[in-house]
């Protein structure tokens, strides 16, 4: 495959490396998932539209943040007749605290995708059930046949055998 553009492949590598990171932060901006998506797809139209003005080497994830923190905000004066939208100092902040973090994020998810990855098979498809479209804990005790006790306890040990394994993980390699 020939490059015609090795700066631009280069931009497509890092919007698409921290596309998860960009809709994690404007999910805790919004809360709403089909706002959160529309203002990921204006972010991601923003970014592409503004390629040429991003240095490459530079930390894509800090001027990314800046301008998917922007679109938020956009999109709250848009809506801004709702009662349970945000003011721009309030979303500012959010924005600031979920940047402190976000380097951990990686390392996290990296670590839970692990300990998923380790959990008995058994146990992994029953965290796929929870978490799929009709995984509520009564549809899942209907079609298992099991009481809905046994299967929220069930989880919650699931949950708690994760916690421990994501945080020994991190541990090990130093991530607070």
């Amino acid at each position: 495959m020939s490059v015609e553009n090795p700066e631009l492949e280069s931009f497509v590598l890092e919007l698409t490396r921290h596309q998860m990171r960009l809709r994690g932060l404007v999910r805790c901006l919004l809360f709403d998932p089909k706002s959160t998506e529309d203002v990921l797809q204006d972010t991601n139209v923003t970014l592409l539209r503004k390629a040429a003005d991003f240095s490459p080497g530079t930390n894509f994830w800090a001027w990314a943040s800046v301008v998917a923190k922007y679109q938020v905000m956009t999109h709250a004066k848009r809506i801004g007749r709702d009662r349970l939208v945000f003011d721009d100092s309030l979303l500012a902040a959010i924005a600031d605290d979920v940047n402190k973090i976000a380097d951990t994020v990686d390392s996290r998810c990296e670590a839970l995708s692990k300990c998923l990855r380790a959990l008995p098979e058994p146990q992994r498809q029953l965290l796929e059930l929870r978490y799929s479209v009709d995984g509520s804990v009564p549809h899942m005790a209907a079609s298992l046949g099991r009481p809905e006790g046994s299967i929220r306890q069930t989880l919650y040990r699931i949950r708690q055998a994760l916690l421990t394994c994501i945080e020994s993980r991190l541990s090990a390699e130093g991530v607070t």
